[in-house]
């Protein structure tokens, strides 16, 4: 089996899971007239200094829950709007836009120097609501797909750390162990754009629903990338640089962080410069975790001398 063991700390592409954790734990500043809230958040290298769509969208849901007392977190949606640069922190402002009997949600807005990178809306939701078949509620879920158990397959990189991208590597996507169950090309039986992953975090997490539902954020949005590529180079595009638009991601039950989860993704229709990815995580008991949608942006390539 593929050696699965953490890169060392000085290793260049090296991102342990601690260093994500210590990243997650954002510093709060006085906030400004007007915002409930205000938090830093350290960012990690990256080819061309962009800043991770995951790693800032899950900072962001960080900052919203901790103006929140007593609900877990039911949904994210965000709108990556600028690349920011990687070297310097990010601001973040929370927005108290509403408190519910059941609900809250707060506003997001990471900025650097003024200029805003991501800005969202966080909502959070009581246990009442959260609980299967609480006062009266349905549950019901679409079936985990098969797969074959993660324990018998090769664990394998983020495909973006094989690839030379530039300056830098994505240093925040070593903090997970991952394994492929299809690869999305147009040899596998389901046709281009499905792509099934198991993973699960490179060490143990603090139990915290705020947290694991941050770290459930970070990998989809990491990882919803992948079907929308694999999509394109099966039907012959060269075209790959992409950027992540926008974000939606809704937290249907606790993630089992210390075992395998999986992963079911796909890229099945596109428009232009325009892709959507979708996904289903399951804890490996089948329970639903979340669903997470994501629309990618492939820019058209410039003529030469532009």
């Amino acid at each position: 089996m593929t050696d699965t063991s953490p890169p060392s700390p000085s290793s260049p592409s090296a991102s342990t899971l601690p260093r994500v954790l210590d990243a997650l734990d954002l510093t709060a500043v006085p906030a400004p007239a007007g915002v409930t809230a205000a938090f830093v958040g350290e960012q990690f290298p990256a080819p061309f200094h962009h800043i991770l769509g995951g790693h800032i969208a899950a900072q962001g849901l960080i900052a919203a829950g901790r103006t929140v007392s007593g609900r877990t977190p039911h949904s994210l949606h965000g709108y990556f709007l600028r690349a920011g640069d990687a070297r310097h922190p990010v601001d973040f402002e929370v927005l108290d836009l509403q408190e519910g009997r059941n609900f809250s949600a707060r506003r997001i807005t990471a900025s650097q120097s003024g200029q805003v990178l991501m800005s969202g809306v966080a909502s959070f939701c009581t246990e009442a609501v959260a609980e299967r078949g609480a006062d009266g509620g349905l549950g019901y879920q679409p079936s985990m797909p098969a797969a074959p158990d993660p324990d018998g397959l090769p664990a394998q990189p983020h495909p973006v750390e094989l690839a030379d991208a530039g300056p830098g590597r994505w240093t925040s996507l070593r903090w997970f162990r991952r394994c492929e169950v299809d690869t999305g090309r147009p040899e596998d039986s389901d046709g281009p754009g499905r792509l099934r992953i198991w993973w699960r975090p490179d060490g143990a997490v603090p139990h915290d629903p705020l947290l694991g539902a941050a770290l459930v954020s970070y990998l989809c949005a990491a990882s919803l990338v992948e079907p929308a590529v694999a999509a394109r180079v099966a039907r012959g595009s060269r075209q790959l640089n992409t950027a992540q638009r926008d974000f939606a991601i809704w937290f249907q039950d606790a993630p089992r962080l210390d075992d395998w989860l999986l992963l079911d993704q796909c890229s099945d229709s596109a428009i232009g410069a325009r892709a959507l990815s979708r996904g289903r995580m399951y804890n490996r008991t089948g329970d639903l975790v979340c669903t997470a949608n994501q629309e990618l942006y492939f820019p058209p390539r410039l003529p030469q001398g532009h």
